[in-house]
């Protein structure tokens, strides 16, 4: 992480839907916008996954898994504090650009790339959308998504995110619905 720049602007949002007890991900794209909806199970999935990710792929954490879950938290705080400009991040309340159909996620699938980055590929029906972030943004992506399912009061049993996320091993992470 390069000292005092800021991380990538995310080109998508995520926003909870009271309605269909879901969360959708909005991506706005050429000509279009695509949204994708995330079910209680696949949130849960896609937060185990990216915290696996996120552990699997510390350079710092593989070579002392011992430290691992000190060393992925520290990164995550420093993640946040960063993005927030040390002011804390806090869940914006904000609406869909209208009513969407239901194109629910089918398929997750995450994955380290060799320059320090992290690709997520989401499958829901036809749709297919791939978002590729650093690894600040991975960090904060697993931050918000959290925090919109405690707003949804899912009550997901995640555990502790570095614990629960061995930093060894070397299949990726996937998600299936």
């Amino acid at each position: 992480m390069t000292e005092g720049r800021p991380p990538a602007a995310m080109g998508f949002s995520f926003h909870y839907s009271e309605s269909e007890d879901r969360i959708a991900l909005h991506a706005p794209t050429e000509g279009d916008e695509t949204v994708v909806w995330l079910t209680r199970r696949m949130t849960a999935g896609l937060l185990v996954a990216l915290a696996t990710l996120i552990a699997r792929s510390n350079p710092d954490a593989l070579r002392t898994p011992e430290h691992a879950a000190d060393i992925l938290g520290f990164e995550h705080q420093n993640a946040l504090v960063v993005a927030s400009g040390g002011q804390g991040l806090r869940l914006q309340a904000s609406r869909l650009p209208k009513k969407l159909p239901l194109r629910l996620v089918e398929h997750i699938e995450l994955s380290a790339l060799t320059n320090g980055r992290g690709r997520i590929a989401l499958r829901a029906g036809d749709n297919r959308l791939s978002l590729e972030l650093p690894r600040e943004n991975l960090h904060l992506l697993y931050d918000q998504v959290l925090g919109l399912a405690k707003h949804a009061r899912w009550n997901l049993e995640l555990g502790e995110p570095w614990q629960a996320s061995p930093a060894t091993g070397d299949s990726q992470p996937r998600v299936t619905h």
